[in-house]
């Protein structure tokens, strides 16, 4: 295939809540960009919640018509970048940093922010079209190579662990003060559990997981799991550093909880998102002296560092989990309504993974 400057790519729209539509997008291909074509996504509860209207009303109608999709993989076909090359298997990195967009001046450089706070960012799937696109135009910078021995599919979970590392950044070097708590027993949940096991060396005595669901909480086998709805939070001491992964309506029960349960001068760290502000227990926050760090999204440097990580054969072993066993093709915009509306019926702990056919 022969790409010179400008690229037509097929793309799957969502055009409003619960509706698709294949248009095509033209893009134009720059000096350090690379041309990708997406071959595997896995959907995020914020696809579902664009999917099914669950954002709120103005969001909507500012950033639709627009493809879905931020966690995937594919193959570079065209390479203006020297650091890629045509024919890699790459991850796709959704956070395009305001340095490395022509559209304008990126304040926050001059205040050293990290690229995942950029004040002039594209987020894939947020407001930018996203990865549901036959061809995608990066930067070099947002294409990542992926290892011969890392597989596809724990490739595709690459973007979701980027957020975890990035959060667990913030307390890196405080993980051994004591115990580490980790709220949430959903996806988000797991691999951050996970990711403190595994590449931080967490043992199961000191990695707490709290959960809602018996049995989301059994494949927590690498941690000490306890249910929320039946733990009395001043009967554990010595938790030193937690971290919020639930979001949603349940933010404020688990925000406020952890609060209860982390020592003087601990550690918290936010994950979950919620579409409404949530009242928290700001008195004990002040009593207690306590640090609580915001975190969002991450960079490319997260997501080559995984790729470092990802080599060990007992981590891809315990990230597999929640791989589904059976993948939907997409081949149409019907395809991907039909596994959006089943995806969205029936939210299950694995994450759903389409192989896209173009």
């Amino acid at each position: 295939m022969s790409i010179e400057d400008t690229i037509k790519s097929k793309a799957y729209q969502l055009t409003e809540p619960w509706e698709f539509k294949e248009t095509i997008l033209k893009h134009i291909v720059k000096k350090r960009q690379v041309v990708v074509k997406p071959s595997k996504v896995s959907i995020c509860h914020a696809d579902l919640r664009y999917y099914t209207g669950q954002r709120r009303k103005e969001a909507l109608q500012r950033k639709l018509p627009m493809a879905l999709f931020h966690e995937g993989i594919g193959k570079v076909v065209t390479s203006k970048n020297d650091n890629v090359q045509s024919g890699q298997r790459v991850v796709i990195v959704p956070n395009i940093p305001g340095r490395l967009i022509d559209s304008g001046k990126d304040i926050t450089q001059e205040r050293k922010v990290s690229d995942n706070y950029s004040e002039n960012s594209v987020f894939l799937g947020s407001g930018h079209d996203g990865i549901s696109q036959e061809y995608l135009v990066l930067p070099g910078e947002n294409a990542i190579p992926i290892p011969d021995d890392i597989s596809d599919d724990i490739a595709v979970l690459t973007e979701l662990n980027s957020v975890s590392y990035q959060a667990l950044k913030h307390v890196s070097e405080q993980l051994n003060d004591g115990k580490v708590a980790v709220f949430g027993d959903g996806p988000v949940g797991y691999l951050t559990a996970a990711m403190l096991s595994h590449v931080y060396k967490i043992d199961r005595s000191n990695l707490i997981v709290f959960g809602a669901i018996e049995e989301k909480l059994a494949h927590f086998d690498f941690a000490t799991t306890f249910n929320v709805k039946s733990f009395d939070f001043s009967s554990l001491r010595g938790v030193t550093t937690v971290v919020e992964c639930t979001g949603g309506k349940f933010s404020e029960s688990a925000i406020n909880q952890a609060i209860d349960l982390i020592e003087p001068q601990g550690r918290l760290v936010l994950m979950g998102v919620s579409e409404e502000h949530v009242p928290i227990n700001t008195r004990d926050v002040l009593e207690k002296g306590l640090k609580i760090s915001g975190s969002s999204r991450s960079t490319s440097d997260d997501f080559k560092q995984l790729m470092s990580f990802f080599r060990d054969a007992d981590y891809q072993k315990t990230l597999s989990k929640l791989l589904p066993d059976e993948r939907d093709t997409i081949e149409s915009v019907h395809d991907l309504k039909d596994a959006m509306d089943r995806t969205a019926e029936h939210k299950g702990w694995q994450k759903t993974v389409l192989d896209l056919k173009w």
